[in-house]
């Protein structure tokens, strides 16, 4: 109980919380009334701005409409106008008003044409030589409207023209020039009068007003200009200020079109004396809300301690409720306790999505042939794709990247479409229910490239609907990405289909490059330095530099030759096998194949030096030779993979020092046991069984082959009935 007292005490102490926040919020309602000034300013002033910036975007179109006119077009090439194209003057005048009159927005339309002088509104037409005959009706000083014109940019842009009086002009214009020349020929433009923009907004209390970025007025009511004055000197986006008298609230926005920006005001008296406080009504609201408070403490206290009772026995076995103290006691025995499950929830989790991940892994892999794993998110039958991911260049933690790289991808794509993603040693890579087009692709890796803000190659497969054919694009994307690794850590950024890499299906090349290493032996072995780099050049430029193998093949090219270099190289430490990196590229490998060439030693001294690794490697071969001899499945892999060398290195370097081969080695051995087991009597099958023969069969051909007898005729030579 001594807990349950504490809740209802804490319950009780929350009851003194609303009357706290009664006094509050009378203190704060000022606060409150301020941002809610705020809040319809903000409101309105957008409203304002959306529709200036909307009818800026019309004039904008219009103008660019305009400019390319043909006749206006026409027009700006004359400098001298005729009787006829005055009155193409006159239709390109009716053309501007027609146009000028959709937008309540638009005062004025007007065309000006440089080479001529005549400048068209949508009421008349001017010349500098005519000034007299018809008044200017612009109310724009012609000193301060024509240097506008020739603006330097042939887009939209727009400009502001102050009147002498205060207040100004918003135009929105577009010159055209001469392609070759860049002489001003023409400009077509809209005067915009804001004041009927916000003539609807400006009443008693409220005020809305246009500046530049100076804040200069543009347009506005009789209050704007104290406020443009002040808003000069403070600087200020928002804030308050004393106008005849009142308070005003203040605030400035800039558009997003032009350089101008959009002020509202509003007094603060229009929102106070619409606000009523009744202190009997607030009192009676505190009453209740203290009364209702003191029941619900009782009744939750009592909620709340009930389930905490049940969970008890299992937190700690054998602790009572009594022996918590206090309830940060219990609180933390609880958080304890919730955090325990929770990890060992989250453990769990992570455990079976490793587990699932695995499992899809090794189906992709050939590992695995059931797909009932990757069913779970695909559905057979439906399109999908593999998109596999990697950065353009090397990066030192790769693992951190590919998992900051499949979280992106689980956003961007998995939680649109089904599928999954997994994280490979090389890649990232997701299974997507969809079948991408190659747009679709280039703004998955633009946002993956800006997710990571790193360049990004993306391997796509083709589209497949059966989830048998998964390990199959997993193999080809894979195979892409391998063969762009190999041949340099660059890669080029952006999408990348794949349908397969060329193989090199002529087994002529790899015959050659037989023969070549062959007689790369045979010059090493017969101390010929310059033949055997000429060779070794060859093997490089002709084997090894074929794009069109996979990596596998040239990665055991590469293997062979550096195996025949090996034995001829005296330091230990370049004789250390650091040639069989997983990742490394072509182009180190060559540079590795050459350092490893040019740390062979030719001198005499030297050569004594190979004459004893040559005969360490004999001895070697014999040794493993004669210890397993009787394992009928001893063949010339088994001795290579013994001494961790490739067979095709190993059987061109012991022929080198024998003079045979290994077949030869081993068929020697044998028979040389099978000529003493025959002298002591053994039947011909009893001898084969020992020296791991096959059969007799086996036995009496290798004797035909090296000895030219069978062994029934050597054990009669020997004496033998």
């Amino acid at each position: 109980m001594k807990i349950y007292r504490r809740f209802l005490a804490s319950y009780l102490c929350v009851c003194l919380v609303p009357l706290l926040l009664s006094l509050v919020t009378i203190g704060g309602l000022e606060h409150r009334m301020q941002e809610s000034i705020m809040e319809n300013q903000e409101s309105s002033i957008q409203a304002v701005r959306q529709e200036i910036d909307k009818n800026l975007g019309n004039a904008a179109s219009l103008i660019s409409l305009f400019s390319r006119n043909a006749l206006a077009s026409r027009l700006a090439e004359k400098t001298t106008l005729h009787a006829e194209e005055l009155f193409d003057l006159c239709e390109l005048s009716g053309s501007l008003a027609a146009a000028t009159s959709q937008n309540a927005g638009f005062y004025r339309g007007f065309c000006y044409f440089a080479r001529s002088g005549f400048l068209v509104t949508d009421r008349r037409t001017y010349h500098p030589q005519a000034t007299d005959l018809f008044p200017w009706d612009l109310q724009l000083d012609p000193s301060s409207f024509y240097p506008v014109l020739d603006g330097g940019s042939s887009s939209e842009h727009i400009t502001t023209i102050y009147k002498k009086d205060g207040g100004g002009w918003i135009l929105v214009l577009r010159s055209q020039y001469d392609s070759r020349s860049r002489e001003f020929l023409f400009c077509t433009g809209i005067i915009m009068q804001l004041d009927r923009t916000l003539s609807p907004w400006n009443t008693a209390d409220f005020e809305a007003f246009v500046t530049d970025e100076a804040y200069k007025l543009i347009c506005g009511g009789s209050r704007a200009p104290a406020a443009c004055d002040f808003i000069a000197q403070s600087k200020a986006d928002q804030g308050e200020l004393d106008l005849e008298g009142q308070r005003y609230v203040y605030s400035q926005y800039h558009s997003s079109l032009s350089g101008v920006r959009y002020g509202f005001l509003t007094r603060r008296d229009a929102y106070y004396q619409e606000l009523r406080i009744i202190w009997f009504q607030l009192v009676v609201e505190v009453a209740v809300i203290f009364g209702v408070s003191v029941l619900l403490a009782v009744f939750w206290s009592r909620r709340t301690y009930r389930p905490i009772k049940n969970i008890l026995p299992f937190m700690e076995p054998g602790f009572s409720q009594a022996e918590y103290r206090s309830i940060a006691e219990l609180e933390s025995a609880l958080v304890s306790f919730a955090q325990e499950k929770a990890s060992l929830e989250t453990q769990m989790e992570q455990s079976a999505q490793q587990a699932r991940s695995a499992a899809l892994v090794q189906y992709l892999l050939g590992l695995q042939t059931s797909s009932s794993g990757l069913s779970q998110y695909l559905e057979e039958g439906q399109p999908y794709q593999l998109l596999a991911f990697a950065p353009a260049e090397k990066t030192t933690s790769q693992e951190a990247v590919f998992r900051r790289l499949r979280e992106c991808l689980d956003e961007i794509l998995l939680d649109k479409s089904g599928g999954v993603s997994l994280q490979f040693r090389q890649c990232a890579a997701v299974l997507v229910q969809k079948a991408l087009t190659y747009e679709e692709a280039v703004q998955i890796h633009f946002a993956a490239e800006h997710s990571l803000s790193m360049g990004l190659v993306c391997y796509i497969s083709d589209t497949c609907t059966h989830l048998e054919d998964a390990p199959q694009a997993w193999a080809t994307v894979y195979q892409a990405l391998r063969h762009d690794n190999f041949w340099g850590h660059s890669r080029d950024r952006g999408v990348c289909p794949v349908n397969g890499l060329p193989e090199n299906q002529d087994f002529a090349s790899y015959r050659e490059f037989l023969s070549r290493q062959k007689a790369l032996t045979e010059y090493l072995a017969a101390g010929k330095k310059l033949r055997a780099e000429s060779c070794l050049r060859k093997i490089l430029q002709e084997d090894l530099s074929d794009r069109s193998l996979s990596v596998e093949k040239l990665r055991r090219r590469y293997g062979d030759v550096v195996e025949i270099l090996l034995p001829y190289v005296l330091d230990g430490t370049t004789r250390s096998g650091r040639f069989q990196g997983y990742e490394t590229t072509a182009r180190e490998m060559e540079e590795d194949l050459l350092s490893l060439f040019n740390g062979i030693s030719w001198e005499g001294g030297a050569q004594s030096e190979l004459s004893q690794i040559k005969k360490e490697l004999t001895s070697k071969v014999r040794d493993y030779i004669r210890a397993n001899y009787q394992n009928p499945a001893l063949n010339a892999s088994m001795i290579a993979d013994y001494l961790g060398m490739n067979l095709s290195t190993l059987s061109h370097q012991y022929k080198a020092a024998t003079g045979g081969g290994l077949l030869d080695e081993l068929h020697a051995v044998r028979l040389e046991t099978a000529k003493t087991l025959l002298t002591e009597g053994l039947s011909v099958r009893e001898t084969a069984e020992r020296t791991g023969y096959v059969d007799p069969r086996s036995l009496i051909r290798a004797f035909k082959r090296y000895e030219g007898i069978t062994p029934g005729q050597y054990a009669k030579s020997a004496g033998i009935s």
